[in-house]
């Protein structure tokens, strides 16, 4: 089912379908989105394709992606900083997660960097794409 909500600009998050890990933290936010801001798709989507390359991402650089990707208000943001702005957004005490910029970029994105080459390994992979259940397919993009 097409999620009308997401063909605006709305706070859409872009994660690895196959990574357990990425798939848990969609769980996470799911179930914390009270105010209903955020819609998912995989990145091995059509849809989630569609939108990067509508945002400025090559074939070649999407085949190597390795990052959750945030596209909200027509900004695009990665690594890091896409995970920053999805806990500001919950809102709450996660919005203490803007103190992380204090920390600069390049130490920020060296952690996730590391956590996202060993995923795999440590957490395992699906082998196949995250298909959401009924009750949160208005949540996704396809």
């Amino acid at each position: 089912m097409k999620n009308p909500k997401a063909e605006s600009d709305s706070f859409l998050i872009c994660f690895d379908g196959y990574c357990l890990l990425c798939n848990a933290w969609v769980d996470f936010l799911i179930k914390r989105d009270r105010k209903n801001i955020f819609t998912f798709t995989s990145l091995q989507s059509n849809a989630g394709r569609n939108v990067l390359l509508r945002k400025g991402y090559s074939e070649c650089k999407l085949k190597a992606l390795d990052s959750i990707v945030v596209v909200n208000a027509g900004k695009v943001s990665t690594r890091s900083d896409a995970v920053i702005e999805i806990l500001v957004a919950l809102g709450g005490l996660f919005k203490m997660a803007r103190l992380l910029k204090l920390i600069p970029s390049s130490v920020r994105n060296l952690a996730y960097d590391t956590m996202a080459k060993k995923r795999y390994v440590w957490l395992g992979r699906r082998d196949t794409c995250r298909m959401p259940s009924p009750e949160e397919s208005h949540k996704f993009l396809e």
